[in-house]
Formats: structure tokens, C-alpha cells, sequence
């Protein structure tokens, strides 16, 4: 239970119960005495709960910023083929469809990505239908996903589609994602750099004042921000671009000083 809260509801038994309890006990001689003393006990109490809620708050708040502009170093490209076929041929799709996707991946391989960075899904298939509700042919896909630390190399194969027009295969999808995998250390770098910027900025505030600074009484760190460069997106729960190379992170430190 908080301080407050108890030294409130002794306060209370003190001046109101206890009385009223020896008021109906048989004992008249010292009753008097126990009340007085229970009174100003009581009233010593509800004066420093009065105190304490009046008392002056002697805490600076200052908020501290930070940001920084990044490179990504690690691209998933995710992307989506699909072959279409009449009904007589599904088979011949999915075969046809294996040696596609086949060929792709040594084409990877081929120009220098590493096979852990390819990973293949199994390939499914969904009907057609005419306005009738008949099944009048098939659509076979496949997903793959590429993640590699050679950005350059990734952005150059996503963005020529000859290989699947070559083929006749249609790209249902095909995403570039830019990661970065010291996140961690760099939300670091930047928190203490917040703090820092805040605990400059209150002496900038005090420096003028008679007052000075005492030790930091507590500090919170906000959501981070990471977008593309120069952006002005924010969002409340954070934010995570990742459709740039080049990003750009920010986060807000709110700390509290002592004031001496």
C-alpha cells in the first residue's frame, strides 16, 4: 500500500473510530486522554497528507532527440510465379513450372548469390471457373524468397524480368524488403545520444536560472521512427520502412532532473 494511503486511513481510525470506540467502552477515566492524544496525532497526520499534496514539484522534464541517416545491409526479395494451364495439362504445368523455378535458382546460384540465401516453397495450385461454376483451367504457383547481404546484386536481377517473360511466366508478386541486422546496437547508440542531447538541453534551461542541476530522476525512451530519408512519417506504435536502401532512424528520450 502507498505511504500516503496508510498514514491517510490511520489518520481516519485515529480521529474518528477510536474515539467513538472509547466513547461506548465502560472506562471513564482515561478515555479523555486516549482521545486528545488519538485528535492530535491524527491532525499531525492529515496535515503532512496535506503537505505532500501541495509540495512543489522540483523536477526539470526535459526530452531529448536523436537520429541518424543508414544503410541497409540485407535485402529479401520475395517473389511469386504462376503458370497457367487447360485442364489436360496440369501435370505438364507443374513439371514445366519445377524446371522453371529450377533454372532460376542456378541462375542465382550462377551469379555469385549463396544457396542458403534461396529458399523455395512448395508449389500449389487454384482452378478456374467459367460463369457456369465449370472448372475451365488451372493456375500453378510458386513463392520464393531470397535473402542476401549483396544488395546490388539482388536489385539488379529483381529489376530485369527477362528471365520470366522468356518463360512465360507471370511474377504475381515481386517485393524488394530492406533490413539492416545491427538494429539493435544502433537503437542503442541512439538512446544514449538522447540522453545526452536532454542532459545538455537542461543546462541550457538552468544555465540562466539560479538553480542547479542535480542527478537524472528518471528517463524514458519513446517509439523509434525508422523511414526513408528525411520523412516526416510518425506513427504512435513506431514506424518501420522498409521499401528504401537508405533510411533514416530517430527516437526521443523524456528524462526528469533533480533541481538543487
Amino acid at each position: 500500500m502507498p505511504l500516503n494511503i496508510l498514514l491517510f486511513t490511520l489518520a481516519a481510525v485515529l480521529i474518528f473510530i477510536v474515539p467513538d470506540h472509547l466513547r461506548k467502552s465502560k472506562s471513564t477515566t482515561s478515555a479523555p486522554s486516549v482521545i486528545a492524544v488519538g485528535f492530535i496525532i491524527g491532525m499531525i497526520l492529515i496535515g503532512y497528507f496535506y503537505l505532500q499534496g501541495k509540495k512543489v514539484d522540483d523536477g526539470l522534464r526535459v526530452t531529448g532527440y536523436s537520429s541518424k541517416l543508414f544503410e541497409s545491409d540485407l535485402v529479401k526479395w520475395r517473389l511469386g510465379v504462376q503458370k497457367n494451364t487447360d485442364l489436360g495439362n496440369l501435370k505438364s504445368a507443374y513439371n514445366t513450372l519445377a524446371k522453371d523455378v529450377a533454372d532460376f535458382k542456378q541462375q542465382l546460384l550462377d551469379k555469385g548469390l549463396a544457396e542458403s540465401d534461396i529458399n523455395i516453397q512448395p508449389p500449389t495450385s487454384q482452378p478456374t471457373f467459367d460463369n457456369y461454376g465449370n472448372i475451365t483451367s488451372y493456375n500453378v504457383n510458386q513463392l520464393i524468397y531470397v535473402l542476401s547481404s549483396d544488395i546490388t546484386k539482388v536489385e539488379a536481377i529483381a529489376l530485369n524480368p527477362d528471365f520470366f517473360a522468356d518463360r512465360g511466366l507471370l511474377l504475381q508478386q515481386s517485393n524488394l524488403e530492406f533490413l539492416y541486422s545491427k538494429l539493435p546496437d544502433l537503437k542503442k547508440q541512439l538512446i544514449a545520444e538522447a540522453t545526452a542531447d536532454a542532459l545538455a538541453r537542461a543546462k541550457e534551461i538552468v544555465g540562466s536560472a539560479k538553480s542547479k542541476l542535480g542527478n537524472l530522476k528518471s528517463a524514458r525512451a519513446g517509439v523509434f521512427q525508422i523511414t526513408e530519408p528525411y520523412s516526416t512519417d510518425v506513427s504512435d506504435f513506431g514506424f518501420y520502412n522498409t521499401s528504401t536502401r537508405s533510411k533514416s532512424i530517430s527516437v526521443t528520450v523524456n528524462t526528469e532532473f533533480e533541481l538543487r
